[in-house]
């Protein structure tokens, strides 16, 4: 067997890809995991054998003697493309939210907001101080915020004041940019939600209550409410995100293949959170679970376009015991599961 014309050993490998890997050869996975059962369902992995004239998904294949394998032939890295193309086209989420890149100081809005809301206020007043206020009364974050059609936007630059104190406003800086050299990355963005979509992520939290200049009056209540209207638009794997990663490297668009999305449900259970629209449906969580014998964990839900990850049928995600769901988290390739924001210490 030849991978990109070098001879390799097939030493009893189970499939292309672990041939290629003992041989050091990096072939691309993204539903793939080591030590789970391979699937083969996303394509990110394909190759070709000029032998037969196939593309072959390497994770799933058993290989041959007379397999002559091309990692990076034009037709495996169009199917790649493709295939990745395929999986952004029902991948309605930011990769950053627009409030963290509108903001000039770089503050971590998000994770800012979510302290807020779960009581974590030394947290939530050291990412203040740590990114002071810089744009005064510009807000050009509030501006990017996707609250503002439905109940105004989200009260950041109050918050982010009350919380700062009377730390002293920060010179404003130039964020680095990528040289001429470097590829730039990859960002997935959320379209416009319609009425309905809105009306349902933003079901749990009312109107703002906050004014621009409410600085030294707010309560923690007041803070609190502020900061759960946010819609948590970011990803929280932005820089482990496996299905980024390999867009960045192959120039898949997200605009390829429109069409409509499938959901974008969201779940929570303690410090996990699920979000559906970043959800590609690789089933490693589902793998995952099995190989921990997991009495109730994540499965598949629906068939076709409908398919989705979910609680088995009348259960919720509190039920599923929360080692279950820190494994699934952190086995995900993308941020579809993880875990809340949390600052070392915290």
């Amino acid at each position: 067997m030849t991978i990109d014309g070098i001879a390799v050993p097939l030493l009893d490998a189970p499939t292309v890809y672990d041939v290629a890997a003992r041989a050091g050869i990096q072939i691309p996975v993204l539903c793939h995991r080591e030590g789970l059962h391979p699937v083969g369902g996303c394509g990110v992995c394909t190759v070709e054998d000029t032998t037969s004239g196939c593309l072959l998904p390497a994770c799933s294949t058993p290989p041959c003697e007379t397999m002559a394998i091309l990692t990076a032939s034009p037709a495996a890295l169009q199917a790649r493309r493709d295939a990745l193309e395929l999986l952004l086209s029902n991948h309605p989420a930011d990769c950053e939210a627009p409030c963290q890149l509108a903001c000039p100081s770089g503050l971590p809005v998000p994770q800012m907001l979510e302290a807020i809301t779960e009581g974590r206020w030394q947290e939530a007043s050291r990412l203040a101080h740590q990114h002071p206020v810089t744009c005064g009364d510009a807000a050009p974050c509030e501006k990017a915020c996707r609250r503002r059609p439905l109940g105004g936007a989200v009260a950041i630059c109050a918050l982010h004041r009350w919380l700062a104190g009377d730390a002293p406003p920060a010179a404003t800086t130039d964020r680095p940019r990528p040289s001429a050299t470097t590829p730039a990355r990859f960002r997935s963005r959320m379209p416009r939600p319609d009425e309905a979509t809105m009306q349902t992520l933003c079901a749990e939290s009312g109107p703002r209550r906050i004014s621009d200049a409410a600085t030294t009056d707010l309560t923690h209540d007041d803070a609190a409410y502020e900061a759960a209207r946010c819609l948590q638009c970011g990803c929280r794997k932005p820089d482990a995100c496996r299905l980024r990663d390999l867009c960045t490297e192959t120039g898949a668009r997200q605009s390829a293949f429109a069409g409509e999305h499938s959901t974008m449900a969201r779940g929570r259970a303690g410090a996990f959170r699920f979000d559906a629209a970043r959800c590609v449906l690789c089933g490693i969580c589902v793998r995952t679970a099995q190989q921990r014998q997991a009495s109730i964990a994540p499965t598949f839900q629906g068939r076709g376009f409908t398919m989705r990850i979910a609680p088995p049928l009348g259960r919720t995600w509190d039920e599923i015991p929360p080692d279950i769901l820190a494994a699934c988290a952190a086995a995900c390739p993308t941020g579809a599961m993880a875990l809340a924001f949390r600052e070392t210490g915290e």
